[in-house]
């Protein structure tokens, strides 16, 4: 299907990029193809100022049994909850940065793992900025011990997503002056997500399978024909490049 149709697809379901995947990785589970969830938010709630406190239990809504602080909340809860009120009767739930990606499972039939985190972007690359450093370690360590890690972008500009395996992230990220990888890179090398059927709206395995099939489950050749097409990824080293030494104050004699 047409980039069109795929974003029209996402936008039906009215709940952005994530919901989308959410529905797709349910559809992946009931027709046996993965078993894929998303993590809970980790996070703290904090009673505001001028409430009595009540030990360390903070009620958060009438759905939910009383949550102590530290506690995790799934999306789903946080959404009820929302739903439920009164205002009057909320705490405010701060969310805490985590070391792993939003998503992990493994795929049938080989149950072989997977990890990966979805990002939207209205821009044409995407920003290292909102990379979380722990989040790419993590999957760095998960794609050295053979499991499929990265992440699932959606160039929302361009109406296209991509699955950009974290060999790739490793490889800009690792460039003098690079701060984040264009949208252009992604058309050229890598396949794009296409529509499925039913609730799979983002049908993202078929995408990286055949990106394996193409470079290889290690990346290696995808490093290999971007750093070909992209000289500015191995320029030599100029010493314009480095910090002008700072001045050193002559020692005063005693």
């Amino acid at each position: 299907m047409t980039h069109g149709r795929l974003q029209q697809r996402g936008a039906e379901r009215g709940s952005g990029f994530q919901e989308a995947i959410n529905h797709t990785n349910e559809a992946y589970e009931k027709l046996g193809r993965a078993c894929i969830t998303r993590k809970a938010i980790p996070g703290k709630y904090v009673v505001p100022k001028g409430i009595r406190r009540r030990g360390l239990v903070v009620p958060l809504s009438p759905s939910l049994a009383p949550l102590k602080t530290g506690d995790t909340l799934t999306t789903t809860a946080l959404r009820q909850a929302l739903a439920d009120g009164p205002e009057e009767n909320m705490r405010a739930f701060i969310p805490e940065s985590r070391g792993e990606p939003d998503y992990g499972g493994v795929i049938a039939p080989q149950g072989r793992g997977i990890f990966y985190d979805a990002k939207t972007t209205q821009r044409d690359l995407l920003d290292f900025d909102n990379l979380h450093p722990h989040q790419v370690t993590f999957l760095e360590r998960m794609a050295a011990c053979g499991a499929i890690a990265g992440f699932l972008v959606e160039f929302a500009k361009h109406g296209a997503v991509f699955f950009i395996p974290i060999q790739m992230v490793t490889l800009f990220r690792a460039a003098r002056r690079r701060k984040s990888i264009p949208y252009h890179v992604c058309a050229a090398h890598l396949t794009p997500v296409r529509a499925g059927r039913g609730l799979v709206i983002y049908d993202y395995l078929p995408a990286i399978e055949q990106q394996e099939q193409r470079y290889g489950p290690d990346y290696a050749c995808l490093c290999s024909s971007i750093k070909g097409a992209t000289p500015s990824l191995t320029a030599p080293r100029h010493e314009a490049d480095d910090p002008a030494p700072v001045p050193r104050l002559p020692e005063k004699r005693s």
